[in-house]
């Protein structure tokens, strides 16, 4: 663990920390304790379909990621029981072009390069926000997109980006990503996560098409989504975004997920 005598009251407003007060909560991040990333498993694994705990970028980067920059990852917790409810996952990154021209492979690109860096970062990237399935539907979303905000405000940034997962479009894996994000609900946008961003004020900026890359033999696949495979072709598997490319002849199964990129503005409030 590294030492960290920052308080939260010197990192969230005073409305957030109500806000996660009153919901019986407690706010902690990776800096706090030793096992940030097993104890936020309790959240990830249930958060997510298997063959979305495969992606290679991921694998090799997340325990850097929380090691290093373990004041950008952080979880709520419930006060008495101590069961970890929601965990967010934000890396700082280098950019000098036009948000427009964020990459197309987004996620894995995000991951790699803020781990990577050899400039001073100037954004602040989301990652990942994963609240346990029981507890969703609570409003916790908004809360942690805030929360992230607020860190990234406190560290000096200006923008929150994001390269957003629609969770509906799990729904429509067969329409393109374009058309899905042209669709509405009662003039806002059809997709619930679009719509939270949104609503705390987030800026389309682009589809990333190629946000995340996972690879595995058929066998793997099969193993992953409890499907069969038979046929080389494109399948639709559960939890994804597009269909998994399965080849029989070169035993491997290719799913690339695209995600859309946004953008936060957030007050910065430097470090005395």
């Amino acid at each position: 663990m590294q030492e960290d005598n920052i308080q939260a009251q010197d990192l969230l407003p005073p409305d957030l920390l109500a806000d996660i007060d009153q919901r019986g909560l407690q706010f902690i991040r990776a800096t706090e304790t030793d096992d940030f990333v097993n104890l936020a498993d309790d959240v990830s694994v249930p958060s997510w379909p298997e063959f979305m705990m495969h992606d290679e970028v991921a694998n090799s980067n997340w325990a850097i990621m929380i090691e290093t920059l373990g004041d950008f990852q952080f979880a709520l917790l419930e006060k008495k029981s101590q069961r970890w409810v929601a965990v967010g996952n934000s890396i700082p990154i280098h950019w000098t072009r036009p948000l427009e021209n964020l990459p197309d492979t987004g996620w894995d690109w995000a991951l790699l390069s803020g781990v990577t860096a050899t400039h001073p970062p100037n954004l602040l990237c989301a990652i990942a926000i994963q609240i346990l399935p029981e507890m969703r539907g609570q409003g916790l979303s908004r809360l942690m997109i805030q929360i992230m905000k607020a860190l990234g405000g406190k560290a000096g940034f200006s923008q929150l980006v994001a390269p957003i997962r629609p969770n509906k479009k799990t729904d429509y894996p067969l329409l393109e990503m374009e058309t899905y994000l042209g669709w509405q609900k009662g003039g806002e946008p059809f997709d619930p996560w679009i719509r939270v961003h949104q609503r705390l004020g987030a800026r389309f900026l682009k589809v990333c098409p190629d946000a995340m890359l996972i690879k595995g033999s058929v066998k793997e696949w099969e193993s992953w989504t409890g499907l069969s495979f038979k046929s080389s072709g494109p399948y639709v598997v559960p939890g994804a975004l597009c269909p998994v490319k399965i080849d029989i002849e070169i035993d491997s199964g290719v799913y690339v997920e695209p995600n859309v990129w946004f953008v936060h503005d957030i007050q910065t409030k430097r470090p005395k």
